[in-house]
């Protein structure tokens, strides 16, 4: 039998098994969707804000001018409140000494606690003095750190007022923002809830799905046992299989890229790079797939090999466990799984914008490698009762 034919044969059974077609595309067609519209709020744009100066408290320094007609810190203050669209000014304080700023402080924390503001801003002594002489100048704020989003966000809407602050007492200061800076992380203006989750998601939809159209693919054909009869070689079949359910794989994967693309994906990096991920991600999921079909002599026997290995899969990708934490006879094992390569490789690319790294990505195409030879192995010495 030619392998046109067997290709054909085997678009024909896939076509016929509408469960598995329905499961292929259907299910990540709605979780992503769920996804993309459970995350569309993102984070705090707008804050809420009080403003503690101690501008007009006593400062002494040589180095510096002072001159105790400067208010700065009123011109500052005077932006916040009426000219910032992502700022709204509840209220703010002058002490005139440390009793004061103490008291300011306390009923700040107050109302950063009862979420009447989001944020506190504390201005220091010396902020007139080192916006006329124009050196660094500090600004502090307090956020309450169980608002990730919005401690996210707050590092990129504080720059409004800056600018703004900047371009009105025409001084190129260099403010610096007392505030813990985390690296690589998503835009406060993308959907963060999606886009945080992409890797895994994406690594396991793809992987798990593929592996549940492919492990039911050679124990579940009727016509195999009368195929046999045929001069039609075991490698053809397995050829045939491989090429029809990739051409499937090929069409699963655009659709939940551009699905992930509608819904706010956020990709530092190339974003070919990120699709050639997804293809080998599948196609190490179809190699798997095969391999459970070929192993198995009951479809039940294989849908519970499946279940048992994919599970295993989540487990162990090392998404839950620092890897630099196990055993090294466990991070051997937990290498030698696709999901432990496609999830570090798809978060490089997409938060880090880095390329392709050449030992995640060899590493993934040679475990597709390794179960396609096995699942081959595995096949020829299957006997079929004809």
């Amino acid at each position: 039998m030619y392998l046109s034919g067997l290709i054909r044969k085997e678009f024909g059974r896939i076509k016929s098994d509408k469960r598995t077609l329905a499961l292929i595309f259907i299910i990540p067609i709605i979780l992503i969707i769920i996804f993309g519209l459970t995350s569309g709020g993102g984070p705090t744009e707008f804050f809420n804000t009080a403003i503690i100066t101690r501008d007009n408290m006593p400062y002494e320094d040589s180095s510096l001018q002072s001159n105790s007609t400067l208010n700065y810190d009123d011109v500052f203050i005077d932006i916040v409140e009426d000219e910032c669209s992502a700022w709204g000014l509840i209220e703010s304080y002058a002490p005139e000494d440390d009793e004061e700023y103490e008291e300011a402080f306390k009923e700040c924390m107050e109302m950063l606690k009862n979420e009447i503001i989001d944020v506190f801003i504390i201005f220091n002594e010396d902020f007139s003095e080192t916006i006329e002489n124009e050196t660094d100048t500090t600004l502090t704020y307090y956020i309450d750190g169980s608002d990730l989003e919005a401690v996210d966000a707050v590092e990129v809407a504080i720059q409004e007022p800056i600018g703004l602050f900047k371009v009105k007492v025409r001084k190129t200061v260099n403010f610096v923002i007392m505030a813990p800076y985390l690296e690589y992380e998503v835009p406060f203006w993308e959907t963060q809830v999606l886009n945080y989750a992409l890797a895994l998601v994406l690594s396991m939809l793809i992987l798990g799905l593929l592996m549940n159209l492919t492990s039911l693919s050679i124990v579940s054909e009727g016509p195999l046992s009368r195929m046999m009869l045929t001069p039609t070689a075991k490698n053809e079949i397995i050829l045939s299989k491989l090429i029809a359910n990739s051409v499937i794989m090929l069409l699963q994967v655009t659709i939940i890229f551009a699905l992930s693309a509608i819904f706010g994906m956020f990709s530092l990096g190339s974003l070919f790079n990120l699709y050639l991920i997804l293809i080998a991600t599948g196609f190490c999921g179809i190699c798997m797939g095969l391999f459970i079909s070929s192993i198995s002599k009951t479809e039940q026997v294989a849908n519970q090999l499946y279940i048992m290995i994919f599970i295993a899969l989540l487990m162990f990708s090392g998404a839950f466990i620092k890897m630099e934490t196990l055993p090294l006879a466990m991070q051997i094992i937990i290498y030698s799984l696709p999901l432990s390569h496609a999830v570090p490789l798809i978060n490089d690319i997409t938060k880090r914008g880095a390329a392709i790294d050449f030992f995640h990505f060899l590493s993934l195409n040679s475990i597709s490698l390794v179960f396609i030879i096995m699942a081959y192995i595995a096949f020829r010495l299957k006997k079929v009762e004809v």
